[in-house]
């Protein structure tokens, strides 16, 4: 069971991350956040890629490695504006749309299908997701839709759930044709080095912003270490669909943090909501 154990460590280092932008970056654009993010993690990353065995590597490697670096540097930015924006109770519960969307991108990159379970497990995504934004102090059918259509913190999230669909397939080819743990460091290596050479190009961050923010960066570089280092190993242990399923509980741990810590409202609402998607992802994943 050490890949359960792994799997849920990767859950709530993701959840502890979200929360921890939100307590003590409250001040700083999202784009600092991640530039301090990003360098912290280095000098851990580096140590990984140097700890680990080289695969022999092939062209489907190097091609699905070329285009992850653009689409995850997309997705990451939009998910630093989204978790800003808006509550997170709103809005990382979101991310259980990425096995929706991982419907058409896997059939069009991987010709794969669903079955019936899978359209229950979407059924009950969607439903969460009006749960998630339903106002106990306003009445109405459309209400929620209303809610979710004011939260540009949502839209951004959806969106980034898309792209995580399309990164997941990107993800899984390189790793079939390397290794996990060596796509991971390699992969997290190189895209934090050119995500913050653009931030330096575009002047969103500087040395001094890196130093100042430094107990902050160590913090979720560390985080962002070992998040990637227990997924990586989990999915080594077991099957990559029974680990998803399993680490996308982080949007359980996210909400429950955040009402007990941040003192979001309508926590009651938001946390059935969540179990609900959740109960959703469960079934794509490991019967969908």
């Amino acid at each position: 069971m050490t890949w359960l154990f792994l799997s849920l460590l990767t859950a709530l280092s993701v959840a502890v991350r979200d929360i921890s932008v939100k307590i003590f970056c409250r001040e700083l654009p999202p784009l600092k956040i991640g530039a301090a993010e990003l360098f912290w993690s280095l000098p851990l990353l580096i140590v990984g890629v140097l700890s680990i065995p080289w695969p022999v590597l092939d062209e489907v490697f190097w091609l699905a490695f070329g285009i992850s670096l653009p689409v995850n540097g997309i997705a990451y930015i939009l998910y630093l504006h989204a978790i800003k924006l808006s509550p997170i109770s709103l809005t990382v519960p979101l991310l259980a749309f990425t096995p929706v969307f991982m419907i058409v991108t896997g059939n069009l990159v991987l010709a794969e299908k669903i079955n019936s379970l899978g359209a229950i497990g979407i059924f009950l995504i969607v439903i969460g997701s009006y749960v998630l934004h339903f106002d106990k102090g306003v009445k109405g059918f459309w209400q929620p839709f209303a809610a979710f259509s004011r939260e540009k913190g949502a839209w951004f999230m959806l969106l980034v759930a898309f792209i995580f669909s399309y990164a997941a397939v990107l993800g899984k080819q390189a790793m079939i044709h390397s290794s996990p743990l060596f796509f991971t460091y390699t992969f997290f290596l190189a895209f934090n080095v050119l995500l913050l050479f653009g931030f330096f190009i575009l002047k969103k961050t500087s040395w001094p912003d890196l130093i100042s923010f430094r107990w902050r960066g160590c913090l979720l570089g560390g985080l962002l270490f070992f998040h990637v280092s227990c997924h990586g190993l989990a999915i080594m242990l077991n099957t990559a669909a029974y680990m998803i399923a399993v680490k996308r509980s982080s949007i359980v741990f996210t909400v429950i943090l955040s009402g007990v810590i941040l003192r979001e409202d309508n926590f009651r609402i938001r946390f059935l909501g969540t179990l609900i998607m959740f109960l959703g992802v469960i079934i794509i994943a490991i019967w969908g």
